[in-house]
């Protein structure tokens, strides 16, 4: 069986790209550019190398696509908000800008206090622990929903294989 590494980063960076700062709002359409990543993971090895893989294949590329691609996504977020590129400040702004005087004055005074907190990558870490982690869970899940339909769409060298276990996926 070729190696798989060059697809799955290729998927990876897709992902990465897709889900960082602003252009991670695609996410939010049922991970899109996580499917997406891991779907292009697919399409390629299936497509490099001219064959047809199992459906469960499709879904390890996918999910180590995701995985790959949420760290690629966190890094890149990182370096832009190092930057000053920051998309949190953006979406508070313009929640203050619409709704800010039909606000209770604790929750405008919260949110006045983000847009104003200096950035450090150690705060936004610490501050964001779980949601890292949940979003790693949901990445990795999301990525092999997108190689599982990848693996059926892109078929290149006939059928799928079939497994000596009927049970096999």
């Amino acid at each position: 069986m070729p190696d798989k590494k060059q697809s799955i980063l290729l998927g990876g960076l897709i992902t990465g790209l897709l889900s960082t700062s602003y252009l991670g709002f695609i996410n939010l359409l049922c991970c899109l550019g996580v499917i997406a990543g891991a779907m292009a993971a697919v399409w390629h090895y299936t497509s490099t190398n001219e064959l047809t893989i199992k459906t469960g294949e499709g879904a390890g590329m996918g999910a180590l696509a995701g995985l790959v691609g949420y760290f690629v996504g966190n890094i890149l977020t990182l370096v832009l908000m190092s930057m000053g590129i920051r998309h949190d400040l953006a979406v508070n702004e313009y929640m203050l800008d619409k709704f800010g005087e039909n606000m209770p004055p604790e929750q405008y005074d919260m949110m006045l206090a983000q847009i104003e907190k200096p950035f450090t990558v150690g705060g936004w870490l610490s501050e964001n622990m779980m949601t890292l982690a949940i979003s790693a869970l949901v990445i990795v899940a999301m990525g092999a929903i997108g190689g599982a339909i990848g693996a059926k769409m892109f078929k290149k060298g006939g059928e799928e294989p079939v497994a000596d276990d009927p049970l096999a996926v």
